[in-house]
């Protein structure tokens, strides 16, 4: 592309000076399909038959032109300007409006259903184009409808599109495609080729119903060519708006898009060439091999060249540290010089990019700089001005023909119908369950990014006409809402966490892992948590030392964690009491859970132990353990809660337990001291079966404190959580607490080492007045959740001051700091009856709790 002045028949300004017009052009473009979209798309709506040009704008067969300003900016509206006739306010003013209306759509509508971010983004520009703002404030919707709005838009835009396609590249493992299997190359092969030749039998079959217009830009081979393929980036940026990077069944869809997409440039590539190098005109055949050697000399170069420089620069990064600005830019330069390359012989300006991105490796420390420097400038903001702009396109006033809008849709409807067979037949044959098969298939059908981006440089080729294209994008757009809705509604990986068995404490046999004596050893499975950053799935595997096991911060943080756990382990009175299993588990923080819970139910754990999300501070002031994200592990600790197969409890850290170890050398038998409030209930019958067995062995002295009502306010009746009166079930928690209380007594008071104590009080008052005056004497205090226990009224007075839910009313009073405790908390929830399979409490409706507190805490957020 290159830019001219045009001096001839130059126009004049009405005060007689000449005023310069410019010419762009570009060679008209080989109308091929490719697996890279184009993005250069200049032409404004309707610009080509409202303005006559003078000097003219010729891009890819579109015309108009435009009178450039003489200045970029304005000097104001008190200097006469009218800054939105200038290039940069205009600018500006897009982004703003384009930012703030797709946001908004988003977060008071569509997000609700589901529905991606990238169709808010479509749907804005719809909004600001000729078929909302334009037609009804026609002066308003002038205003993104100018040919210097285009260029700006196609310009920031295309260029933030191509780092956002890097970026993507980087964070991308193409180690998934070798642990994919046949089923992911199956799902791939044949779920690109059927749609490919239903869509060429249904164009044979309806040939005579085509229109010479499709038949002359050859639109049913493009179409066919662009709509079969199963674009990685549109799989990978809708399951990350889901939340479903990290499931089995995404993992799975994004391994088969990423194979598609190698196999569709590749074989497109190499028909392309073949094509041409034999073709009876030398002149094509000179084009083909020069083709075929210039496209391997493209991959040569990054491989070789671009790659290696990039190493360079990450080489001497220092654990856990980001990439300095110098070095960012320099990794920047190459990225766009390999994209300049790429321009040059022809290829898109994404693909090198993109292919530069799968040969880095992703995670710290440059997947985790552009995560960090990158994402929200260029994904959140820049970006997308490019897809707002594929919907200013649309005009819904120009589908008139109905008959030709629905050869188009049998056409798409056609290649979508036999993707999503072709896609669940290997599922089916592999044994997947058909829920699991189904969402697969409508995995493979999300569409959304490439469609858009590709219809756009198609109109711009002439390839669509303005009513062909307004059909294309409703159909992208509802096309991609539904799927991502109803794979949303239909995929709750949490449901496989069902454990159909109590693996509890209190229900623990006789020799299972948990006592830290040889014969029945404590086995620790160590997950260090860390989001996910730099890369496009999470990673759960073994930690090794002396690596940086792709964690934001380095080897280091888990290094040091695991190390203290690896002293806890070696330093036993017993050797071989304690083992430990370390791994590094990197996730979004909202899927962080998943690999919690599905190592849990793997390894048949009675007990997840998770830390509460703030700490003590020096000044005695509490503050949050990661003040970034303090709200993210909040609801991620939430999440165990919700989903664990097995009994869970929060640790709030006070340095109590640390200032005993640290002091050890007094009484041995006084070394740590721990004190279990008891009310009632599964939580805390749970509670009182772990800290008998934290006093079986080692010097503990544990003492239990059960706080019981006047036997004239006991009520016969009490509210469950369903709101109905269920004495028989209150009646039935009576009984279990008195023997689970009894037992303990019988088995484990000695009245010195291990106390027993039932105080009778009348209300909460009372109750804490107790917990004032004992606490201080312990070093940690352990409490049941009380998750699924009926209100008691010694809880009623001081429930609705709660602040974290997550600990239950008495863990919340324990840490509070208007209760001024420093002793560390243990709370307890036993693991719920509909994780044990034992209610009809369906996780489908779990999950549609948990995502309605997360919603309230992201709202809250925001």
């Amino acid at each position: 592309m290159y830019l001219s002045a045009c001096t001839d028949d130059t126009p004049t300004e009405g005060n007689g000076n000449p005023s310069p017009f410019f010419s762009v052009s570009a060679l008209p473009p080989v109308v091929v399909s490719s697996s890279s979209p184009g993005i250069m798309s200049l032409k404004g709506p309707h610009a080509a038959h409202e303005l006559q040009p003078h000097g003219e704008v010729s891009v890819n067969q579109s015309l108009f032109c435009f009178e450039p300003t003489s200045s970029v900016t304005s000097s104001g509206v008190f200097a006469g300007d009218d800054p939105l006739k200038f290039y940069f306010p205009l600018l500006l003013i897009h982004v703003c409006v384009v930012f703030l209306l797709s946001r908004g759509i988003h977060a008071v509508l569509l997000r609700r259903f589901n529905f991606p971010l990238v169709i808010s983004q479509i749907l804005a520009g719809v909004l600001l184009g000729p078929s909302f703002l334009g037609k009804a404030l026609p002066h308003a919707g002038e205003l993104f409808a100018t040919p210097e709005g285009w260029i700006l838009i196609n310009t920031v835009g295309g260029y933030a599109f191509m780092l956002q396609i890097f970026v993507i590249g980087v964070k991308t493992d193409l180690g998934m495609i070798a642990k994919s299997g046949k089923k992911a190359i199956a799902i791939a092969i044949l779920g690109t080729a059927s749609p490919h030749i239903s869509m060429y039998a249904a164009g044979v079959l309806l040939r005579a119903r085509v229109p010479d217009s499709w038949t002359r830009t050859l639109m049913l081979t493009n179409l066919n060519a662009w709509w079969s393929l199963t674009a990685f980036i549109v799989v990978c940026c809708t399951l990350d708006d889901l939340n479903l990077l990290s499931s089995k069944i995404g993992r799975l869809a994004m391994s088969s898009a990423l194979i598609g997409d190698f196999a569709n440039t590749f074989c497109i590539a190499g028909v392309t060439s073949y094509i041409l190098a034999s073709s009876p005109s030398e002149k094509l055949q000179r084009i083909g091999v020069a083709s075929c050697v210039s496209f391997a000399s493209f991959i040569a170069f990054m491989a070789l060249a671009a790659r290696p420089a990039i190493l360079r620069l990450i080489r001497d990064v220092p654990e856990g540290a980001l990439l300095t600005e110098a070095r960012l830019v320099a990794v920047l330069l190459v990225t766009v010089a390999c994209s300049l390359a790429g321009e040059v012989l022809g290829l898109h300006a994404t693909y090198g990019p993109f292919m530069l991105g799968l040969m880095l490796p992703g995670g710290a420390p440059l997947g985790v700089t552009m995560a960090e420097r990158l994402d929200r400038l260029v994904a959140g903001v820049l970006t997308p001005l490019l897809f707002a702009q594929c919907g200013m396109r649309i005009d819904v006033y120009k589908i008139t023909d109905a008959s030709t809008c629905l050869l188009l849709l049998v056409f798409l409807i056609v290649g979508v119908v036999a993707k999503f067979v072709a896609c669940i037949l290997p599922c089916l044959y592999c044994r997947m369950p058909v829920q699991e098969a189904v969402v697969l298939g409508l995995m493979m059908n999300f569409k959304g990014i490439t469609e858009s981006v590709f219809a756009s440089a198609f109109m711009d080729s002439k390839v669509l006409d303005e009513q062909v294209y307004a059909v294309f994008m409703i159909t992208v757009l509802v096309l991609g809402a539904t799927t991502a809705s109803v794979v949303k509604s239909l995929y709750h990986p949490e449901e496989k966490y069902v454990a159909h068995r109590r693996r509890t404490v209190e229900h623990k046999k006789p020799g299972e892992e948990l006592r830290p004596v040889p014969t029945s050893p404590l086995a620790i499975y160590l997950l260090h948590l860390a989001p996910l950053a730099g890369l496009t799935s999470s990673v759960l595997r073994p930690f090794k030392h002396g690596d940086r096991n792709c964690v934001p911060s380095g080897g280091t943080d888990s290094a040091r964690i695991v190390n203290a756990f690896g002293f806890f382990a070696t330093h036993q009175p017993q050797p071989g009491a304690v083992s430990l299993l370390p791994f590094v588990c990197i996730a979004p923080y909202a899927t962080m859970h998943d690999d919690v819970c599905a190592v849990a139910l793997e390894k048949r754990a009675s007990l997840i132990v998770v830390p509460f999300h703030q700490r003590l501070a020096i000044d005695g002031s509490v503050e949050s353990t990661t003040p970034a994200a303090a709200g993210a592990v909040q609801a991620a600790n939430a999440n165990v809660l919700a989903y664990a197969p097995c009994s869970v409890a929060i640790l709030v850290d006070r340095g109590s337990l640390v200032s005993v170890v640290s002091s050890s050398g007094g009484d041995a038998a006084a070394q740590h001291r721990v004190a279990v409030y008891f009310l009632g209930g599964p939580d805390d019958r749970e509670a009182l079966a772990l800290a008998a067995h934290m006093a079986e062995d080692g010097p503990t002295a544990l003492a239990v404190f059960r706080f019981v009502l006047p036997p004239e306010w006991r009520r016969s009746n009490s509210i469950t959580n369903d709101g109905a009166s269920e004495e028989e079930e209150e009646e039935e928690e009576r009984r279990m607490d008195e023997e689970a209380v009894k037992e303990f007594v019988g088995k484990w008071v000695d009245d010195h080492r291990v106390t027993y104590s039932e105080d009778v009080v009348t209300g909460s008052d009372e109750m804490v007045g107790v917990i004032r005056r004992t606490s201080t004497e312990f070093n940690l205090l352990v409490v049941g959740r009380r998750a699924e226990s009926a209100e008691s009224p010694l809880t009623a007075g001081i429930s609705d001051w709660s602040e974290h839910m997550e600990l239950g009313v008495l863990g919340d009073l324990l840490t509070s700091t208007d209760f001024g405790c420093r002793v560390s908390t243990l709370v307890v929830q036993q693991q719920t009856k509909a994780a044990a399979g034992e209610t009809a409490f369906s996780s489908s409706s779990r999950t549609r709790s948990t995502e309605k507190q997360q919603q309230q805490r992201s709202d809250a957020h925001v």
